[in-house]
């Protein structure tokens, strides 16, 4: 699956895809959220948390990869192999 294809899946779908296929590669824990980062295909996946409500809000694929670090710190490059 590529990217296009991803972010046009509705979040329970994108949800149930990543935490099947994609490797998890960090969080980072926040008093409300959870911000979990998953290497999925060829672009990368953020699953935002929503500890209150106990659900997820947000998900959402990206390439960019200045956008990993928040992350950088947490993610072994062995993890990305």
């Amino acid at each position: 699956m590529d990217i296009d294809i991803f972010s046009k899946l509705t979040i329970s779908r994108q949800a149930q895809y990543t935490w099947k296929h994609g490797s998890h590669l960090a969080r980072k824990d926040g008093f409300r959220y959870h911000h979990d980062l998953y290497a999925l295909n060829d672009f990368f996946v953020e699953i935002i948390y929503n500890l209150e409500l106990g659900q997820v809000d947000k998900i959402e694929g990206f390439i960019q990869t200045a956008r990993l670090n928040p992350y950088i710190e947490d993610i072994s490059l062995n993890q990305l192999y």
